[in-house]
């Protein structure tokens, strides 16, 4: 194993009925709050009341709502939040919702303090140094956003989505209560559960050091712990095990702990995808799912992805392993292909060509050509 470092900074609260814990947690950072949520699903649960319901009577507190935080968030939602936080001066950043919430909230808490060159953090890979404190009430199992050091934007004029790491994204807490999840429709359910999966997928195939070792074994385990509740999830929404399994696998997805010893990690598919949910506006997950099968399928017989099949799937044929993959993919009711979702073949060179910038913000262009991208893009394209 190589040599690592692993610290989270984020306190965890998981359970039910765990939210009266909210208000006193929150104020121990400030008594003015951003209030960020997406657009309508937490109004309709009763959960936005909720919230509301916990400060109503806390001294001296007040909330300032920003609501309305779309899937992918933007830049200009990100620098709408940053003005609103410097008007009414708040302290603290609460954000409830998915992962799109919780990324626009780190994104905020950082971008208050880089204003002017707040994007150029993300296209020279700078690290930032300040945010403000933020608290994570996620609504959906999938981006492990509420326990990372990561957020991802899309810059519409640049047709560019771009992530952000530094230690001063953490949540300061993150309160997991898997029944805010019930509510989740079965598409976004499957959407959510590939995402966290893929995040382990990644990592698996694309580490820098490839021997078998513990952090391998957790891998493993989270995958097969993923597929196994995703189909109950679909299915039973308001299972509690399936709910609180897909969370926590979610969380513990991408925390760090799959880096442990593993090395570097390039998550190349992701680069592929974010410009088909950034630009195209197609639901993350699902990107990430169809692409997924284009590339196991084109890189079937290599190592990483034969062991894939063999701890995962249970066979070392790999056409077993695609068939076994697809098999999961059709239980959760996912699309199998870019066809599908009325992408058109002259849109494939455009995604390629913004996947290979990306790559080449990443580093990995030395690695995978852009003609390498266009061949993953057109079997993606394919039905099955």
């Amino acid at each position: 194993m190589k040599n690592f470092i692993w610290q989270i900074p984020t306190k965890i609260i998981f359970g039910k009925n765990i939210l009266a814990k909210l208000p006193e947690e929150t104020l121990r950072y400030g008594k003015k709050i951003l209030f960020i949520y997406g657009r309508n699903s937490i109004k309709q649960t009763g959960l936005y009341q909720k919230i509301l319901d916990l400060f109503k009577n806390e001294k001296d507190t007040k909330l300032v709502e920003l609501g309305g935080i779309k899937p992918s968030p933007t830049l200009s939602q990100v620098l709408e939040g940053v003005n609103l936080v410097q008007k009414e001066q708040v302290e603290v950043i609460l954000a409830v919702g998915g992962g799109s919430v919780i990324d626009a909230g780190k994104a905020i808490a950082c971008g208050v303090f880089y204003k002017e060159d707040f994007w150029k953090l993300f296209e020279k890979r700078l690290v930032p140094e300040r945010a403000l404190p933020l608290i994570a009430v996620p609504t959906v199992s999938g981006t492990g956003s509420e326990l990372n050091e990561v957020c991802v934007i899309t810059n519409y004029e640049k047709k560019l989505k771009l992530s952000l790491r530094g230690s001063v994204l953490y949540p300061r807490i993150s309160f997991l209560d898997p029944t805010l999840t019930f509510s989740l429709p079965s598409d976004y359910t499957a959407y959510a559960s590939f995402d966290a999966f893929s995040h382990v997928l990644e990592t698996f195939l694309h580490r820098e050091n490839k021997e078998e070792n513990l952090t391998e074994d957790f891998m493993v385990a989270l995958m097969k712990n993923i597929i196994k509740w995703s189909k109950v999830a679909v299915k039973e929404p308001e299972n509690y095990s399936a709910r609180a399994n897909l969370m926590w696998a979610s969380s513990l997805a991408l925390c760090g702990l799959l880096r442990a010893g593993v090395g570097v990690c390039k998550f190349k598919i992701h680069a592929i995808e974010h410009t088909l949910s950034g630009v195209f506006g197609i639901p993350h997950g699902l990107g990430l799912a169809i692409l997924t099968r284009a590339w196991l399928k084109k890189y079937s017989n290599t190592s990483m992805v034969k062991r894939f099949f063999e701890r995962v799937f249970k066979t070392k044929d790999p056409k077993r392993g695609i068939e076994r993959f697809i098999s999961w993919l059709k239980e959760l009711g996912l699309l199998l292909s870019l066809k599908e979702l009325s992408i058109k073949p002259e849109d494939l060179n455009f995604l390629a060509q913004q996947a290979y910038f990306i790559y080449k913000l990443y580093g990995v262009h030395k690695e995978i050509t852009q003609e390498n991208i266009k061949e993953v893009l057109e079997i993606a394209y394919e039905e099955v």
